[in-house]
């Protein structure tokens, strides 16, 4: 036979085992226990503001229109339910289920199967749930394993954090490793740690230190990674910063920023792209700028609007630039066009083309080589070259030669088969006939 025990309002009552239920109306609670832990075998009942000067245990914990405030840990089997209230536990918390209108703040461990908050949580050691609600803010003080988690404010967890989904409306920040196969965030997502998740979905600015992100980076603002990443895609509105990588497609609104060697399939960037290192992938294309620390090698495409700068060599599939490539040396499979071309060493495509006004400087080597207008070349080493109005060419070496008129050739020109030159053009030297030509540079 149940006992129920009822605390009068406004006393103190010292309880070992309670049998019933308790009920307590703005009173305060010790135990007589050498384990300072009052033990309710049904449910405990608060109202108002209401102390417990002690550990509780109990099968339920119900409170309205007040603060609990629990000195040692408190231990729930089934439910604890706090309305219009606050519920401030100076131990370990657990229950199978939490629902608690305004705040829960715990000193030690959380650990639960469901947790609902209307304004916020904080717990100063280690956070365990299977789906967390909350309206306010989080903020775990050592490692979070949560199921779900759904916050309208921020999160911080100062440890490891664990999830299968994270959803919060303003910010996360996490100080250890984070494990997650999703991240949605409105604002902000910090991590100073490594990352294993599979997407993350961020409306302003996400920070990590390296690690893995396994199917999609999409942030509206800022990505940043201080250490290398790597990653299936990448696609950010504004700013990309990274320590280097490996990984699949790269979108970027703004500009992108690799401080190291970066692997890749596809580059697209609507600003500038300037990678300290080597960079390895399929086809870039930029409308601005691309600048490389040392060789940039694609499969296939490589379209700028602007310039092209690399320390080391430029191999690619095409090679369409809008402004200057310059580098140690240029290759395409296929096709280079561009305004100027700048190599230590040289260039080489199947087909070279210089745009009105252009400059050339080291040898070019292709079956056809076609300059615009008034551009300056220094050497080429072709099947057919055809220069258009008022170029100035160093020497040329080619099978067959087309020169319109105004040009001006400084050097040698050897060809083998054919050479026409219109009027008002100017050679050096006699242009000499050979059975065959010199052999290109490289």
């Amino acid at each position: 036979m149940s006992h129920d025990v009822t605390i009068p309002r406004g006393s103190s009552e010292t309880l070992g085992r309670v049998e019933g239920d308790l009920r307590v109306e703005k009173a305060t609670v010790k135990a007589d226990s050498l384990d300072n832990t009052v033990r309710v075998d049904g449910s405990t009942l608060c109202r108002g503001d209401c102390a417990f000067e002690c550990s509780l245990s109990t099968g339920s914990l119900e409170g309205r229109d007040g603060e609990i405030v629990v000195e040692g840990g408190l231990e729930a089997k089934h439910l604890i339910k706090v309305m219009e209230g606050l519920l401030y536990v100076k131990g370990d918390l657990s229950a199978q289920m939490m629902d608690v209108d305004r705040c829960i703040e715990v000193s030690g461990d959380l650990n639960s199967e469901r947790v609902d908050v209307g304004g916020a949580l904080k717990v100063g050691g280690r956070t365990k749930a299977g789906r967390l609600d909350v309206g306010g803010s989080f903020r775990s003080g050592s490692d979070a394993e949560v199921e779900e988690m759904d916050v309208g404010g921020s999160v911080d967890v100062e440890g490891k954090t664990k999830s299968r989904l994270i959803d919060v409306g303003g910010k996360f920040v996490g100080k250890g490793p984070v494990e997650a196969e999703r991240i949605d965030a409105g604002g902000r997502v910090q991590v100073d740690s490594e990352v294993a998740i599979g997407v993350v979905d961020v409306g302003g600015r996400l920070s990590v230190a390296g690690g893995v992100i396994h199917r999609s980076i999409d942030v509206g603002g800022t990505f940043e990674s201080s250490q290398p990443i790597k990653f299936e895609k990448i696609d950010v509105g504004g700013r990309v910063q990274i320590a280097g990588g490996e990984g699949g497609d790269i979108e970027v609104g703004g500009s992108f920023t690799s401080e190291g060697d970066l692997t890749f399939n596809q580059i697209r960037v609507g600003g500038k792209v300037d990678i300290k290192g080597n960079a390895t992938g399929q086809s870039i294309e930029v409308g601005g700028a691309v600048k490389v620390s040392n060789d940039l090698t694609l499969s296939e495409n490589l379209r700028v609007g602007g310039n092209v700068e690399a320390d080391g060599t430029v191999k690619a599939g095409t090679i369409r630039v809008g402004g200057k490539v310059k580098a140690k040396s240029v290759e395409a499979s296929n096709e280079i066009e561009t305004n100027a071309l700048i190599t230590t060493l040289g260039a080489r495509a199947k087909s070279i083309e210089i745009g009105r006004k252009g400059e050339v400087r080291g040898p070019i080597i292709a079956d056809k080589v076609f300059i615009e207008r008034q551009a300056r070349v220094e050497d080429i080493y072709a099947e057919s070259v055809t220069l258009r109005r008022d170029c100035h060419v160093r020497n040329i070496y080619a099978t067959h030669i087309y020169i319109e008129s105004g040009c001006v050739v400084s050097g040698e020109v050897k060809y083998v088969e054919s050479l026409r030159a219109e009027r008002d053009v100017r050679f050096a030297s006699e242009p000499e006939k050979v059975e065959k030509l010199p052999l290109p540079p490289f």
